[in-house]
């Protein structure tokens, strides 16, 4: 899902989810703190103010005691059926708690006076021919007019969108907005999907949960800066150390201010799920729409309040989440971008404009991922629980397999294995199991598998579920490639990814040219990047891909995940994997950007480019 997919909309799905389960029955389940406004009072007060949630909520939003039912059974589905003020409500009494505004630096820096300024449109989810396809149409006048007149092979009048940019891998959003605002790459930044284990600390993280419904760690990308504290390497903010200000993204560490929706704006979210309108149909009144202007808006009244940035990044969550649930996803999103996105960056820069500081500011949109459309149905996805899946595959090689949860109770931490899902890839983690090997037994997960003993049982299952049904009959003809590689020493460098062929691991670039696969583009250097390194072994000692390129017909398409959607990403596939990358300047020539871009990759650039463009603007 959406990277920074905020709790406030996951919850939301896991509620309506929840409903529909229910719908037979004549009353909804009641577990505690999921009582309608009761939760607003049975929930504890919170630690910091000593005040109840119902006070700072009905204070903040301006909410009667009587509070309408529909609005208060959107309030509860925020709560995910668990009371927790830091958890599931987390994005709520944090955006209450703040004012949807914190300063992250220490030291507050000054802008410069003379620049150079850049604005950073960060499009979660956007797919490169359906943008440039409505940038060049005459529905996006407020893009179209900053760019200028095209003048063809991604060239315009006041810009250069590079034609064939990619993400790292996986295409999910974490580990892309990790390697875009840290010029890093998975291996080496510690962040290598949206959902991962840490042997170190025998630490599951899933930050977008994909494979299960917990969605603790979702609320601390805002409450608790989860992803600051996993980075391994320096952020763009805290490179530049000039004021910048960031608003939603997930990677934040580092920058002046830090900025989400406004407490008044709640309101309107909790309205859009009371009507229904989280399905992904009319952009204008879904609620991503919603998320999306009331970010805006917020971060406008920042630079209002504390002047113009040098650098701001601007976050749209609301396109992938309105991606993921359109019956027509690729059109759809054409008409969100039309509707939603060009309105709200057309109120950045005529913010900019107000205080004269448009003219030279350099504009750069990036994507972390595109999407692929998928089936929205069971059959076709491998969750944990069903027959198909993975964990299945895992538990028939003779592991004990990691249920899929954020926390476990004791009697189920003698995991063997653990999986990990990124939509469209899957990571599996094997234990030594010489050091775990009765029920009950934890295992020491410092320590990597053996080889022959741990790793080869499991491929082998793999290999031949997919190939002749067996062990595994459900999983037959779902896969695409299983990679391994020889487990190395903690604290030393994992090796890059092999090709496991049901015999033996071959290296890619070996294999590719025995199978040329045209639509898994640079795939050996971007799983290079995402496996050898020091963090490498948190991508797993095994990865899957489904079969999910767009040369696969729709009906043969495969995702991991506990949901459905419309449309998924993560895989190593050209159509998740190609990206909008784009840098503008009012008062500057195409050629001047072109110019710009052809020294971080040209018309072919990684998204991890976009640290050293901004450090080289700024002559750093």
């Amino acid at each position: 899902m959406s990277g920074t997919v905020l709790t406030l909309v996951l919850t939301i799905f896991l509620f309506i989810l929840h409903m529909a389960t229910e719908s037979g029955s004549k009353e909804l389940p009641r577990p505690p703190c999921a009582r309608l406004v009761l939760f607003l009072d049975s929930c504890p007060a919170d630690p910091k103010r000593r005040l109840p949630v119902a006070y700072q909520v009905r204070r903040k939003l301006k909410l009667h005691r009587t509070t309408p039912t529909a609005l208060a059974i959107a309030a509860s589905s925020l709560i995910a059926f668990s009371c927790g003020l830091t958890k599931t409500i987390g994005f709520v009494s944090h955006t209450i708690e703040t004012g949807g505004e914190e300063r992250s630096a220490p030291v507050e820096v000054p802008a410069s006076p003379s620049g150079p300024r850049v604005i950073i449109f960060a499009l979660d989810g956007a797919v490169p021919a359906g943008l440039m396809d409505a940038i060049k149409s005459l529905e996006m006048p407020n893009i179209r007019e900053l760019l200028g007149k095209d003048q063809g092979s991604g060239l315009f009048e006041h810009a250069y969108a590079a034609p064939h940019a990619l993400s790292v891998l996986p295409s999910s959003t974490i580990a892309d907005w990790a390697s875009i605002f840290t010029g890093s790459v998975p291996a080496w930044d510690g962040i290598p999907g949206d959902e991962w284990f840490d042997r170190e600390t025998a630490t599951f993280f899933a930050p977008v949960p994909v494979s299960m419904i917990d969605v603790s760690d979702n609320t601390k990308l805002v409450t608790d800066n989860l992803i600051g504290n996993q980075l391994k390497v320096p952020t763009l903010y805290e490179r530049l150390g000039v004021r910048s200000y960031v608003s939603m993204l997930s990677v934040h560490r580092g920058a002046t201010y830090f900025t989400t929706v406004s407490p008044e704006a709640l309101s309107d979210l909790f309205q859009h799920l009371v009507r229904g309108t989280l399905k992904g149909q009319e952009p204008r009144k879904s609620m991503s729409g919603s998320l999306d202007r009331d970010s805006v808006a917020k971060l406008n009244e920042a630079i209002e309040e504390h002047g113009i940035p040098d650098l701001q990044v601007v976050y749209f969550p609301g396109i992938d989440i309105f991606t993921h649930a359109a019956e027509n996803p690729l059109s759809s999103q054409v008409r969100y971008l039309e509707h939603i996105t060009d309105g709200a960056v057309g109120q950045v820069l005529e913010a900019y404009r107000r205080h004269n500081a448009l003219h030279n500011t350099y504009v750069i949109f990036i994507a972390d991922h595109a999407h692929i459309p998928t089936l929205n149905d069971e059959k076709h996805r491998l969750g944990p629980d069903d027959e198909g899946s993975p964990f299945q595959a895992v538990a028939q090689a003779g592991f004990r397999v990691r249920k899929a949860s954020l926390l476990l109770g004791d009697p189920y931490k003698d995991f063997q294995a653990v999986l990990a899902y990124q939509g469209s890839m899957a990571y599996i983690y094997l234990a030594d199991r010489a050091t775990c090997p009765k029920d009950g037994d934890k295992c020491y997960w410092k320590k990597p598998p053996r080889f022959e003993e741990d790793v080869i049982p499991v491929l082998k299952t793999l290999y031949l579920s997919n190939q002749v049904g067996h062990p595994v009959a459900a999983l037959k003809g779902k896969l695409d490639l299983i990679f391994s590689r020889q487990p190395m020493a903690s604290g030393t460098n994992a090796l890059p990814f092999e090709i496991f062929d049901g015999r033996e691991l071959i290296p890619i670039d070996d294999y590719l040219g025995e199978h040329p696969r045209p639509d898994l583009p640079r795939l050996s250097e971007r799983l290079r990047w995402l496996s050898a390194g020091p963090y490498g072994n948190r991508a797993g000692d095994i990865l899957v891909l489904p079969k999910a390129c767009m040369n696969v017909p729709i009906e043969s398409r495969y995702y991991f995940a506990w949901m459905t959607h419309y449309s998924w990403h993560g895989s190593a596939c050209e159509q998740d994997g190609h990206i909008p990358f784009i840098l503008a300047q009012a008062s500057g020539s195409g050629l001047k950007m072109l110019s710009l871009i052809n020294k971080f990759g040209g018309a072919s650039p990684s998204e991890r480019e976009v640290t050293p463009l901004v450090l080289s603007i700024f002559g750093k």
